[in-house]
C-alpha cells in the first residue's frame, strides 16, 4: 500500500485534477516475445534506451512533478540487466515504482535483486490456462510455463502483506470463456486480476468520421490482429462474461478493476465506444524508451523529457493546449490505466469504492506458492472451466 506521501499526492491529484497521478516509462524497447495483438517492439525499432546516468536525470524531473506511481513497462523491463539500478534510482527519489513484465525472464537471483532496491508490487501478463493457446497468443514456444515459473518467484519473494501484485489480462475472442477461470485462479494464488480489453489496430474503419483518416500505424502498441477481435455473435457471450464477472467481483474474487470499468468495457469491444473523456496530460502520462513524453502509450511526440527545462514546460499553458490538442483527436481507448485514474479523481462512486479496497488491501495478506503449486492450482481452474 501507498505511503503517507504517496497518499498525500493522491489527494491533491483528486483534488486539484492537474497533478500526475500515474505516469508509464518503457524502460526497455525490446522484448522476449512477440505477441500477436502488440506492435510496440515495431513501433519503436529506431530508438534507443536510456543509459542509467540519463535515468537518474529523468528521475529528478519526476520527483520534481510530484507524479504518484512509475509503472517500469517496455517491451520487457527484465531485458536491463541494470534494472535494480533503475528502481533505486526512482525510489530513492520518493517515488513509488511498480513492475510489469511478462516474467519469462524472472529468477530467484534477479528478483532479490529487484526486491532488494524497493520492489513491492509486480503485474504480470498471463491471458489464459492453455499452454499452447499462451504460447500461439506469444508467437513463443515454451512461453507458458516461463510465465507460470515467473509468478512463482515473485510471489515467494515480493513482500506478502500491505501490498498487491496483479495478473494482467487481455480480454480477446481468443480467451473470453476463461476469463471466470482466470479469476479464481488469480485469486487461489492471492494476485488481483486485471481485466484489459484488446486494442486492435483498426482505428478509421471503425468509428466517428472524425476519425476516419487516422492511420493504422499511428498507434505504438495495437497491432493488426484480426482474429482477436469479436464479432455482433460474440456479443451475448461478451455480456454474460461481464456480468459474471462483476458478479464475482461483488463476492470477493480478487478483480482489480472498478465496476464501471466492468461495465463500460463491453461497449469498447463490441463498438470501440468509451464513455469517459482522457486527462492527460494533467493526470497521466507516458514515456518513451529514449525518454519522450507520451500522452499515452500508443501516441507519439517529439517532446524529450531530459530537456532541463521540461518540469516548467510541462507545467505551462502552451505545452498543455498543444498536447489536449493531439489527445482529442484520439478515438479513445479502455487500457485499463487512464480511464481507472479519470475515474478515480472524477467518480465519486468509484473513489469510494477504492478507498473501500484499499482499507482491505491493508490488512491483505497472500501466500508464497512455490511453481508446483501454481501449476496445480492453474489445472485445477483450466479443468473446473466450462
Amino acid at each position: 500500500m501507498p505511503g503517507l506521501a504517496e497518499k498525500v499526492r493522491l489527494v491533491k491529484s483528486v483534488i486539484t485534477k492537474n497533478r500526475p497521478l500515474y505516469v508509464q516509462f518503457a524502460v526497455s524497447k525490446n522484448c522476449d516475445l512477440k505477441c500477436r495483438m502488440c506492435h510496440v517492439v515495431e513501433s519503436r525499432k529506431h530508438e534507443r534506451e536510456l543509459s542509467l546516468d540519463e535515468i537518474k536525470r529523468l528521475a529528478e524531473t519526476l520527483a520534481s512533478l510530484d507524479i504518484g506511481v512509475l509503472v517500469l513497462t517496455g517491451g520487457e523491463p527484465l531485458l536491463r540487466k541494470d534494472l535494480p539500478q533503475i528502481i533505486e534510482a526512482f525510489i530513492s527519489r520518493g517515488i513509488n515504482v511498480r513492475l510489469q513484465t511478462n516474467a519469462t525472464l524472472a529468477t530467484d537471483r534477479r528478483v532479490e535483486a529487484l526486491v532488494a532496491a524497493g520492489l513491492k508490487e509486480v503485474t504480470v501478463s498471463l491471458d489464459t490456462l492453455d499452454a499452447a493457446k499462451q504460447d500461439d497468443i506469444n508467437n513463443s514456444e515454451g512461453s507458458w510455463m516461463r510465465i507460470i515459473r515467473g509468478i512463482s518467484v515473485f510471489s515467494r519473494h515480493l513482500p506478502l502483506k500491505g501490498n498487491i501484485s496483479g495478473i494482467n489480462i487481455v480480454v480477446s475472442r481468443l480467451n473470453l470463456k476463461e476469463i471466470p477461470a482466470l479469476i479464481r485462479f488469480t485469486t487461489a494464488i492471492g494476485f488481483y486480476a486485471s481485466l484489459i480489453p484488446v486494442h486492435v489496430s483498426d482505428a478509421g474503419s471503425r468509428g466517428s468520421a472524425q476519425h476516419e483518416g487516422r492511420k493504422k500505424d499511428d498507434f505504438i502498441v495495437r497491432a493488426d490482429s484480426p482474429d482477436f477481435a469479436f464479432s455482433s455473435d460474440d456479443f451475448p457471450s461478451l455480456d454474460s462474461t461481464y456480468a459474471e464477472v462483476l458478479r464475482m467481483k461483488k463476492n470477493g474474487f480478487l478483480v482489480y478493476n472498478s465496476k464501471r470499468f466492468l461495465r463500460e468495457s463491453p461497449d469498447f469491444l463490441k463498438y470501440k465506444r468509451i464513455h469517459w473523456k482522457c486527462d492527460s496530460p494533467s493526470l497521466y502520462f507516458s514515456i518513451s524508451p529514449e525518454g519522450r513524453f507520451l500522452p499515452c502509450v500508443d501516441i507519439k511526440t517529439d517532446k524529450s523529457m531530459l530537456s532541463p527545462d521540461f518540469a516548467a514546460l510541462y507545467r505551462s499553458k502552451v505545452f498543455r493546449r498543444e498536447i489536449r490538442e493531439i489527445v482529442e483527436r484520439c478515438p479513445g481507448c479502455m487500457y485499463a490505466c487512464w480511464p481507472e485514474i479519470t475515474y478515480l479523481c472524477r467518480d465519486p462512486f468509484v473513489f469510494t469504492e477504492r478507498l473501500i479496497e484499499g482499507i482491505k488491501i491493508n490488512s491483505f495478506k497472500r501466500k508464497a506458492m512455490s511453481q508446483e503449486e501454481i501449476l496445480r492450482t492453474a489445472e485445477e481452474m483450466r479443468i473446473g472451466q466450462p
